[in-house]
């Protein structure tokens, strides 16, 4: 049956005068096509088959089981914490300020004294007359307090007692008292204080501090008199907390947070994880009006080469009054190494414990702001996404069990003769991760649908769980390898193949770190895989001298118009063979009857190289690239414009009468490029 192939065809044309000019035109047959379509398994039948001479070919037929990834063995959960802070934990500063009532003030008849010694007679001044104090520009223009006080403190600067001082501060607006309050007895050069609650109260900006009643002795003899002098007054503010606040805000802290994170990995006691890719979470809802400034660190936490730990810093903008700011963003962290061992790695806890920090805080700006106890911002932050490189700790037990049906079409597809007592099965264990595994195999059945009969794989090589040792780390991964051979001598491989299986059915239990690990140094690469691959050899006597792989395209160069104008040319074909064996390659043009017209690289010059064998694995690991170049006559680019398909011929080649094993992955890749001379017409 003829399959079909994209082919497409890019011409650059280059325009100069009325000469005859080139241009290139290159078909590209995608790789996945070919390499499926030009694969030794896929076009085995005894119909492309010619058999010259003695030479044989092993052919293999394998199928692998396993872990594939680190995943399959441990997942990073998601760990998204959430802190909602009000304004609660705000706080105003502590603030000072100081009015002095001066002599001259209470008894002006004392400016005549100024500088003199003299009697200064006792005074008994009431008045409503205050100093009014402004803090609207550097403090708060209004304020409803749940907590905070004011301490007034009064410093006898005369040379007199003062007897009774009484005073009050008030709301300059409306006049409402804040508090009021006396000291007496107060000596000369001394002070007392006083301190009243701001629970409850709602004070403005502008206030109006008060000495109401001043009543002092007369001195007991000559005193010095400076007028400038009298009753100073301080007051303070402090411990304040409000209920609402219109305010400039001092630069603090709303969220103080430090934690050991506990992770839960599903049964593993990790150590250190090295981040292929993952993210910081920060998902906040503020309706604060005034920015916030949150930072998240993991301070244990380190890149290779950098000494810089895992730091992030955002801004959140401020909320216009009545709405609410939304800002969600990740940032990424890949690379970085994360010790699991909290906080102090050497005591503990000493596995899965990220120790990390959250600060919230406003920075001081400046700005007047409104804030209140409803306004709040909620802040959800952690690690998400993280998908690790390398894992090192305790992995913990990890137990599956694979039961499945792969097909066998080997015995369909070959004719000749099959040599069954020649005939191995390997189970070919590799352990890429560095912990220890088991591989028990209860049973390995050969499937023949057609009968229908099963037959049990039995030998002494997997009556006993097969022991695989951790792979190493040596800078570089190094898996270890188990491989179990099966054959007549220690199995019935023969009665098994005997029965022409067309499915195999493997029953396998792998267990990761059976006895437990020490030190917690067993570990993981991102690439680490445990896989038991099942392979199948049996002899094939036959000769590849002609082997043939063919594939019928459908050719439709020339369905552009200058193409059509194309008189010479070169065809090259760019291949990649995984083959261990020699290639010949020729070209078929045919009519739309499927007649050959004619044939391009049908000559000695046509050959790619055989690909080399690994020395250890037996097996092609890279291909070999060729570069074929044939040219095209003016007589065969005629017949080339008639042409409906192409047909490709991969002719394998072992008259050296080497042996090789065939895998189902090795193919021939093509790529054709044309390189065609036109003629324009003008």
């Amino acid at each position: 049956m003829k399959k079909s192939v994209t082919a497409i065809f890019l011409i650059s044309i280059l325009f100069f005068g009325c000469r005859k000019e080139k241009f290139s035109s290159e078909g590209e047959w995608l790789g996945p096509i070919l390499k499926t379509n030009l694969s030794l398994i896929d076009l085995l039948p005894d119909t492309l088959v010619k058999s010259n001479g003695d030479n044989s070919v092993d052919l293999v037929f394998d199928y692998s089981y396993g872990i594939n990834s680190l995943e399959d063995v441990l997942v990073v959960p998601d760990r998204v914490e959430t802190i909602e802070v009000s304004l609660e934990s705000l706080v105003l500063d502590d603030r000072t300020f100081t009015d002095t009532l001066t002599l001259l003030e209470m008894y002006p008849q004392s400016a005549l004294l100024h500088g003199q010694t003299a009697l200064l007679p006792a005074q008994d001044i009431t008045t409503n007359q205050g100093t009014v104090i402004d803090v609207t520009e550097q403090f708060f223009k209004t304020a409803k307090f749940n907590e905070g006080f004011i301490d007034i403190e009064i410093s006898n600067d005369l040379p007199v007692e003062a007897e009774l001082i009484e005073f009050q501060l008030l709301n300059d607006g409306d006049k409402s008292v804040i508090l009021s309050g006396s000291i007496t007895n107060l000596q000369p050069f001394s002070s007392d204080s006083q301190t009243y609650s701001l629970a409850g109260k709602t004070v403005d900006g502008i206030m109006e501090m008060q000495v109401s009643r001043i009543k002092t002795k007369a001195s007991s003899g000559l005193v010095s008199i400076d007028i400038y002098k009298g009753l100073r007054t301080t007051f303070s503010v402090r411990d304040l907390k409000p209920e609402y606040a219109t305010a400039v805000f001092p630069a603090q802290n709303l969220v103080e947070r430090e934690d050991e994170t506990k992770y839960d990995f599903g049964g593993a006691e990790l150590t250190r994880i090295e981040v292929k890719s993952g993210s910081i979470l920060m998902k906040v809802e503020s309706s604060i009006e005034e920015a916030i400034v949150l930072e998240y660190a993991v301070p244990n936490s380190s890149k290779l080469n950098d000494t810089n730990s895992i730091y992030k810093e955002w801004v959140i903008p401020p909320a216009e009054p009545g709405k609410v700011v939304y800002v969600e963003e990740r940032f990424p962290i890949d690379g970085f190494n994360i010790i699991l061992k909290g906080k102090d790695v050497s005591t503990y806890p000493t596995f899965n414990h990220i120790y990390n920090t959250l600060i919230a805080r406003i920075n001081y700006t400046g700005i007047e702001r409104t804030l209140s106890l409803s306004d709040k911002i909620k802040i959800e932050f952690g690690l998400v996404d993280v998908k690790p490189q390398l894992i090192i700790g305790d992995p913990g037990y990890h137990q599956f069990d694979i039961k499945d049906t792969f097909p066998v079409d080997l015995f369909k597809k070959v004719q000749g003769n099959i040599s069954l007592d020649d005939a191995r099965f390997l189970l070919n264990v590799e352990n890429g991760f560095g912990i220890d595994a088991l591989i028990e195999v209860p049973e390995l059945l050969g499937i023949n649908t057609r009968k229908p009969q099963n037959v049990k794989l039995t030998s002494s090589e997997i009556s006993n769980p097969i022991f695989i040792k951790k792979a190493r780390n040596v800078g570089y991964l190094i898996p270890s390898q188990e491989v179990i051979v099966m054959d007549k001598s220690n199995s019935n491989l023969k009665l098994f193949l005997e029965n022409i299986p067309d499915e195999i059915q493997p029953n396998l239990k792998v267990i990761l770190r059976p006895y437990g690990t020490l030190n917690q140094e067993d570990f993981a690469f991102d690439v680490s895989t445990l896989t038991a691959d099942f392979a199948l050899q049996v002899p094939l006597n036959f000769g590849l001298d002609s082997f043939e792989l063919l594939r019928d395209e459908e050719f439709n160069l020339f369905d552009d118009e200058k193409a059509q104008n194309a008189i010479s040319g070169k065809i090259i074909v760019k291949a990649l063979n995984t083959f261990p064996i020699s290639s010949s390659i020729q070209l078929d043009f045919l009519d739309e009857n499927g007649q050959v017209m004619t044939s391009l690289f049908d000559n000695k010059t046509n050959y790619l190289t055989a690909a080399e064998e690994d020395p250890i694995t037996e097996k092609v690991l890279i291909g070999v690239e060729s570069e074929l170049i044939t040219e095209v006559s003016e007589t065969q680019m005629a017949i080339l414009k008639n042409a409906s398909e192409i047909r490709i011929i991969a002719k394998l080649n072992t008259k050296d009468a080497s042996r090789y094993k065939m895998y189902n992955d090795y193919s021939i890749d093509l790529k054709l490029i044309t390189d065609l001379v036109y003629e324009t017409k003008f």
